[in-house]
């Protein structure tokens, strides 16, 4: 028997050592693989604590993240424009604005560890520690693939071009990637989208670095 955070730790190191043949590294429940389009992450989520009956539940899943190398360009110029020294490829994180959606639920519901009953101490419940193990491969392929998929060309902008009505963060990141193949219709359509809608929110500093970025990166005015 072992006390619930002890489990969650133990899990949490078992999920590290499946993502290692698929090329991600790391520590402290964040495990990163840098591919030629960009740096892909896979991460346990937040734990949420709540009790049940007076038994405590201890609630967490994976999270997915992936940050195309043209996003990280962005960044390092912004920093070039504040005089900051950029991050390293493997530190990038954003936009942010894809995530586990399109995975089937049973994938991305959160785990849930209860304390046993029957035993002091916060003991783990072993039923659901035994669930959990037996859930993470499974999960962890899936989380692995889809992390990767975001990374290869153009699939994370596709996803972004998906969105029916982008809001600032979405159309911010649409010029930033589409800029990466150079001027054109589909780039000068995102820019006058974006353009409305920093004069519909009486603008923003994250849309203005972007339109600078792509006049400098694209040479458009």
């Amino acid at each position: 028997m072992v006390g619930v955070d002890t489990a969650l730790r133990r899990l949490t190191r078992e999920a590290g050592k499946l993502l290692a043949p698929y090329g991600f590294q790391g520590s402290e429940a964040r495990w990163v693989r840098v591919a030629p389009g960009g740096v892909a992450s896979v991460g346990r989520s937040r734990t949420v604590r709540t009790w049940t009956d007076g038994q405590q539940v201890v609630r967490f899943g994976l999270e997915v993240n992936a940050t195309p190398t043209s996003w990280w360009e962005f960044c390092a110029w912004r920093d070039a424009q504040l005089g900051r020294p950029p991050a390293r490829l493997e530190e990038a994180t954003g936009p942010g604005l894809i995530d586990a959606r399109g995975l089937p639920a049973e994938l991305t519901e959160w785990w849930s560890l209860r304390v046993d009953p029957a035993q002091e101490g916060q003991q783990a419940l072993p039923a659901d520690v035994e669930l959990i193990r037996a859930d993470l491969p499974r999960r962890v392929h899936a989380y692995a693939r889809r992390a990767l998929r975001l990374l290869e060309p153009d699939h994370y902008l596709d996803e972004l071009l998906a969105d029916p009505d982008p809001g600032i963060a979405t159309s911010e990141a649409i010029v930033v990637l589409l800029a990466d193949r150079g001027p054109g219709p589909h780039l000068e359509e995102a820019l006058a989208h974006l353009h409305r809608c920093l004069e519909q929110h009486g603008g923003a500093s994250g849309g203005a670095n972007a339109l600078a970025y792509v006049r400098d990166r694209a040479s458009v005015a």
